[in-house]
């Protein structure tokens, strides 16, 4: 039998998940995965979110962010950010936002920025550097807030 790629090894995983069979709908999502797949590493992150293990949704969340995928950057990111019960606010989040954000994901900069606005990091041209990409990407929070800083 052929080397599965990693479309085919999702569509089995989807069938054999829909059958209830989750062991092994988990064990192509991973091969899926293992490929560098970052749309599938995504679909695991999911897989595991709903098996309400969060430890292994940050992971692959994680994993799919290191492959440029830019939701599973902004998804890591409020795991660090305080959103997600159970984890710590933690500099992590600003990486991921910033990855998001070299990404162009205009809700990325829009958080660099206002992470830059706070705490440690504080830096006011950072913080206008990250709202002007924000506002340049569409978002139009950040272009209010840029008027307001006039």
């Amino acid at each position: 039998m052929a080397e599965q790629d990693s479309k085919e090894l999702i569509l089995s995983g989807m069938t054999v998940y829909t059958d209830k069979n989750s062991t092994r709908a988990k064990k192509y999502f991973e091969k899926a995965c293992g490929l560098n797949d970052a749309e599938k590493c995504k679909k695991l992150a999911e897989f595991y979110f709903k098996a309400n293990d969060l430890k292994k949704t940050l992971e692959y969340y994680s994993k799919s962010c290191k492959l440029n995928d830019v939701k599973g950057c902004m998804l890591s990111a409020t795991f660090y950010d305080g959103v997600i019960k159970g984890f710590k606010k933690d500099k992590k989040a600003f990486e991921y936002f910033d990855k998001a954000c070299q990404l162009n994901n205009a809700k990325g900069c829009y958080a660099l920025a206002a992470l830059y606005n706070e705490g440690v990091a504080k830096d006011e041209k950072q913080m206008t550097e990250n709202l002007k990409k924000a506002c340049g990407l569409g978002l139009k929070e950040a272009c209010d807030i840029l008027k307001e800083q006039k």
